[in-house]
């Protein structure tokens, strides 16, 4: 089986691209009631540099609300209100006519609802909400807002919202076991093999259990490929090369610690910790033949750090 680490689809994307599935998962995370039969959905593609390079994010229409959804595999982005309201505006101006809007006849548009699928690494709420008026510099009387519903889907979370839809919850186990046998087989694979590997080894579990069992066995070479750059590179830097990031950990103290002779002990270490931090992922995301580009975008996303800056460690 051959792999594509530039591949651009989603396994997500893959498993909720019909109206049965997307059905299903709208009604596990909203309590609804929508039957197959009787519910229109309209699948729209997401093109948008506001969210990934990749197309792993769904937007769709479902009884005149327009859904815009988010799988997203890495830490929660304080500012995904704020990119949710750029692109519903962009979204609303391909719906309408623009020549309706400036008509003095109201125009009825489909409701927003804005939701991301959350199955990063760190420990996260099951539920949460994010608030575009989190960002405001002045709060007293707000005339603008934007609620995202963030929802954990980590398996081993328990989630009871994930158990509400049979392909949310497969698909969530599938990352889980991933995840897992990298943790197991990281000091035995070698490393270059590991995430092939470890990903043919989930689908395997996955068929013999009967979970995702035919969409596994049509599309095994794809779901690996898919991975291969969807997979949380967070995550595998902490489970795959997690000597790598210790090694960038101690540069970074150790500097620090110079650092913090002329300049202050906390102060001197707390940067040099993060600049080994940075690194080390840097390195890791190279290793997967990240462009520079996304590169920068991903540290600039996660750290208080200049475009200049990141450029150094390139």
């Amino acid at each position: 089986m051959s792999t594509n680490r530039n591949y651009k689809d989603s396994v997500f994307v893959k498993l909720f691209s019909n109206k049965k599935e997307i059905i299903e998962l709208y009604n596990a995370i909203k309590g609804t009631n929508y039957n197959l039969e009787n519910t229109e959905i309209n699948i729209i593609t997401l093109e948008d540099v506001l969210f990934m390079d990749r197309n792993n994010d769904l937007c769709f229409t479902i009884d005149d609300k327009l859904v815009v959804l988010i799988e997203h595999q890495s830490s929660i982005n304080e500012n995904m209100p704020l990119r949710f309201l750029l692109y519903i505006a962009r979204e609303y101006e391909k719906i309408l006519d623009n020549e309706n809007v400036y008509k003095s006849k109201l125009i009825k548009i489909p409701k927003p609802e804005f939701i991301v699928l959350y199955n990063g690494h760190s420990k996260y709420e099951n539920i949460s909400k994010l608030y575009l008026s989190d960002a405001f510099k002045d709060k007293i009387n707000l005339n603008l807002e934007l609620i995202v519903d963030v929802i954990n889907i980590n398996y081993e979370e328990h989630n009871s919202i994930i158990e509400k839809s049979t392909t949310l919850n497969g698909y969530s186990y599938f990352i889980y076991l991933v995840r897992e046998y990298i943790k197991n087989y990281k000091k035995t694979i070698e490393q270059s093999n590991l995430l092939e590997y470890c990903i043919k080894l989930a689908i395997k579990q996955c068929i013999e259990k009967n979970i995702l069992k035919d969409f596994f066995k049509q599309n095994g070479s794809e779901v690996v490929n898919m991975l291969y750059t969807e997979f949380n590179l967070e995550d595998a830097k902490l489970v795959w090369k997690q000597e790598a990031f210790e090694d960038g950990l101690k540069q970074g103290i150790s500097e620090g610690i110079s650092q913090g002779i002329s300049q202050g002990i906390s102060q001197g270490i707390s940067q040099g910790i993060q600049k080994g931090i940075i690194q080390g992922k840097i390195e890791t995301l190279k290793e997967f033949n990240i462009p520079d580009d996304n590169i920068i975008e991903k540290i600039k996303q996660d750290y208080d750090i200049s475009e200049e800056e990141i450029k150094k460690y390139l």
